[in-house]
């Protein structure tokens, strides 16, 4: 084993030649440390939007969870809402209701994926060979929260608008 050190000044194609004939005529191979560390760099960004990725894929999957909760929970109920309106519950009425509801969902699901989403960061900071800390990461959490809460509000606004046009007499006979 050889381990060679390069001036500044000496010209790195004439000193990778050299060593390449070297290797060649008496077997072996060499490796350059700053070739090494332009590979890892580059296999560190891939990793990076690697993890990027499969973040944004959780959270697609959460969001599409979120919005089928939702909108499943109006649809199931709509005998539910004819007999609200049957019995006078008017049309705005019944929108606040089941959107405050939605606001809920929203809520309640962001606390539980800020708790959940700040205990696996630090599990995951500690099993890279950090510590375990515990920040919370307050701005993450709210902007999470604001897209959390949006899609509660769009999965339960656009079915409720159809269904709050309905008929009452369609709306009660549809658990039929």
């Amino acid at each position: 084993e050889l381990y060679l050190t390069v001036a500044e000044e000496t010209d790195r194609t004439v000193f990778e030649e050299k060593l390449d004939d070297f290797c060649r005529r008496w077997g072996g191979t060499w490796l350059s440390y700053e070739e090494t560390d332009r590979q890892l760099e580059e296999s560190f960004e891939q990793l990076r939007l690697l993890c990027w990725g499969l973040i944004l894929l959780i959270g697609l999957i959460g969001l599409l969870n979120i919005v089928n909760t939702v909108y499943t929970n109006l649809h199931t109920r709509v005998a539910e809402i004819g007999m609200q309106r049957a019995v006078g519950m008017s049309r705005m009425d019944l929108c606040r209701t089941f959107l405050w509801e939605g606001v809920y969902y929203g809520l309640i699901a962001s606390v539980i994926g800020g708790a959940a989403g700040t205990v696996c960061t630090a599990f995951v900071n500690g099993a890279a060979g950090g510590a375990f800390s515990f920040s919370i990461p307050v701005a993450a959490i709210l902007e999470a929260s604001a897209v959390s809460i949006i899609a509660c509000l769009l999965a339960t606004a656009i079915p409720l608008r159809s269904i709050s046009n309905m008929d009452i007499m369609e709306a009660i006979g549809a658990a039929e």
